[in-house]
């Protein structure tokens, strides 16, 4: 029996992907009961740009990943979008899906369907495309959502093409107003798609930024002291953090975090730590977990404190 090449696995995630719209008002866009295939193909195409949104910024929610979802009549040539606030980055997003394998792998995006967006017209608040037609309701609310980030002025965009796409980085940007953009092709696709998706390994993100609420806390939550070294100077600080604050960030950031934590295989030596540190954690009667946790070490480039 042969194994399933990489694009057949590509298939497989994007009809399981496909297969979570079952019961929403979205079934019948994402073809969930649908043998026709050519509703099975556009269905595709949408669950490729979910599949981007989920490995790279960690959204398992199929309705939230929808709700960035743009493609359709009237999106000035931009598919899907993502703004990332933590960063401070707009991504604004290409995609073009080949229905078999070749395609998929030999197929390069046209400078035509890249001409198509209307970056300017979007990011400037513009409501009508360049003919006058209304921009359909998901790029409406882009536009919105734009409007409404008060300081947006720290923010930049970022162009992603999910396609085949050999143009240099320069003439890109030409293409793209001006804006960097980042091409996955098929190798990235399934070696940064795929790969970790069957791995369990998806979503690592580039850039880790924590935020942690104390405002609940003591003015004593906080130590810090200046250490240094004949190679180097830093700032150590001790707080005392709300473990919910710490369960947003994994939630978040998932295997970004735990990929080289020691903590992660514990369970495999037969030691049962991370069940009981759960124990430990929900017990109404205590907070025995602040004295029997030994704290959790983080090396950050940059710390601000408010």
């Amino acid at each position: 029996m042969s194994s399933r090449t990489k694009y057949e696995m590509l298939l497989g995630i994007l009809d399981v992907i496909r297969g979570e719209a079952k019961g929403t008002k979205w079934a019948q866009q994402y073809a969930v009961e649908s043998t026709d295939n050519e509703d099975i193909r556009q269905a595709r195409a949408k669950a490729f740009i979910h599949l981007y949104l989920k490995v790279m910024f960690g959204l398992t929610e199929f309705a939230e990943r929808e709700s960035f979802i743009t493609d359709g009549s009237y999106d000035g040539g931009i598919d899907g979008y993502y703004i990332d606030q933590d960063t401070r980055r707009i991504y604004l997003i290409q995609a073009k899906f080949r229905n078999t394998e070749r395609n998929f792998e030999t197929k390069e995006i046209e400078i035509g369907e890249l001409l198509v967006m209307e970056i300017y017209r979007i990011t400037g608040g513009k409501t009508e495309d360049e003919k006058g037609e209304g921009y359909n309701g998901k790029i409406q609310g882009l536009i919105r959502r734009i409007s409404e980030i008060p300081d947006i002025g720290r923010y930049n965009y970022h162009v992603v093409i999910l396609a085949n796409c050999k143009l240099p980085a320069e003439q890109l940007r030409k293409l793209t107003d001006g804006h960097p953009a980042t091409v996955f092709n098929f190798e990235r696709s399934y070696n940064e798609f795929v790969f970790p998706i069957v791995s369990g390994t998806y979503f690592k993100a580039q850039e880790v930024t924590i935020r942690l609420d104390l405002n609940n806390k003591s003015a004593g939550a906080k130590t810090s002291y200046s250490v240094g070294t004949p190679d180097y100077q830093c700032e150590i600080t001790v707080l005392f953090v709300p473990t919910l604050e710490i369960a947003r960030a994994m939630d978040k950031y998932r295997n970004s975090l735990l990929e080289y934590n020691p903590r992660s295989y514990l369970e495999l030596e037969g030691q049962q730590v991370n069940a009981s540190i759960r124990e430990t954690l929900l017990r109404p009667d205590s907070n025995a977990f602040a004295l029997m946790n030994n704290g959790i070490t983080i090396l950050s480039d940059e710390t601000n404190l408010n």
